[in-house]
């Protein structure tokens, strides 16, 4: 039966139904959890995901209860990813693998910036669409993506793929992380801000739109954003980010961004201080995956 209290982030019923319909909501005895095997297509790491749990795991033996579970279930999994509400912290062999956030655009009632603005700005244009060309000092112009962005922003996506590939320790082929760039360029709704000086490219901003399935809750997802060399990184992508949260405001959504971890448990790591400040700029943690190596402990073993 579908648990009828919360789970985190008082999971969505319609989620619930059809990950029950498609036998991946599990009774775990004192408790459900919604788990399947996936595979990371850059590394082809296959690992046992477990997206919801009920009740909620909010702490480290409950997180290894599940992880014992899970290995049970998916065996040859190279290892267990785990999501948990924000405030949830894990130990060893816990890690954090992706953190995602949220940051709501300002309240055009409130009294302060409003979301049409960004600031540092000096003049801007609407188009029709409602989509803006923003003109800053420093002559840095903020536009919609035009055609002849389009392989730019494409290879700066695969570079992403790959940094964070990187980043956890694995290496990706080119031609595996342009397959993924392309899934993104392919994604319908997806809109990109180009940073330009002078008439040279110098960033971007990729934005997609994306419904959380556990939690239905809708947003405008900040996929990526890069400000190339030797442009500078802070000032330039501060101004995509709040041109993307001004194009969120006007969608009436929330902005969504993730980080990725890397490293071992314990050190502090590049992630880490990414998200602490993220957090000093106004955005907030939405949930944690963590990640931990298949135990071999499991029952039967």
């Amino acid at each position: 039966m579908i648990p009828d209290g919360p789970g985190p982030r008082d999971a969505d019923p319609a989620y619930l139904a059809a990950c029950r319909d498609a036998g991946l909501l599990v009774d775990i005895g004192a408790g459900h959890c919604v788990l399947g095997a996936t595979r990371d297509p850059l590394s082809g790491r296959d690992f046992c995901l477990v997206e919801y749990a009920h009740p909620a795991p909010a702490s480290h033996e409950a997180a290894e209860a599940l992880r014992r579970h899970a290995a049970a279930v998916h065996p040859g999994t190279s290892g267990v990813l785990l999501r948990t509400a924000p405030d949830v912290r894990l130990c060893a062999p816990w890690t954090p693998h992706l953190t995602y956030l949220r940051r709501d655009p300002p309240d055009r009632h409130s009294g302060g910036d409003t979301a049409s603005g960004s600031p540092g700005s000096d003049t801007a244009s609407r188009s029709s669409s409602g989509d803006t060309a923003s003109r800053f000092s420093g002559g840095v112009t903020v536009v919609p993506a035009a055609p002849e962005h389009q392989g730019r922003i494409r290879s700066w996506i695969a570079d992403a793929f790959a940094a964070g590939a990187a980043q956890q320790g694995t290496t990706a082929r080119r031609e595996d992380a342009e397959a993924q760039a392309d899934t993104v360029m392919a994604t319908p709704g997806r809109f990109t801000l180009v940073a330009v000086i002078g008439a040279e490219p110098a960033g971007h901003a990729t934005l997609l739109p994306f419904t959380d399935e556990v939690t239905a809750t809708a947003y405008l997802e900040l996929f990526d954003t890069l400000v190339a060399a030797p442009f500078d990184v802070r000032a330039v992508t501060g101004l995509l980010v709040e041109a993307s949260l001004a194009r969120a405001a006007r969608a009436g959504l929330p902005l969504l961004g993730n980080v990725v971890h890397g490293g071992a448990t314990g050190v502090p790591e590049h992630g880490a201080r990414i998200v602490a400040s993220l957090h000093r700029r106004g955005w907030r943690t939405e949930h944690v995956y963590w990640h931990a190596p298949t135990p071999t402990d499991t029952p039967g073993n």
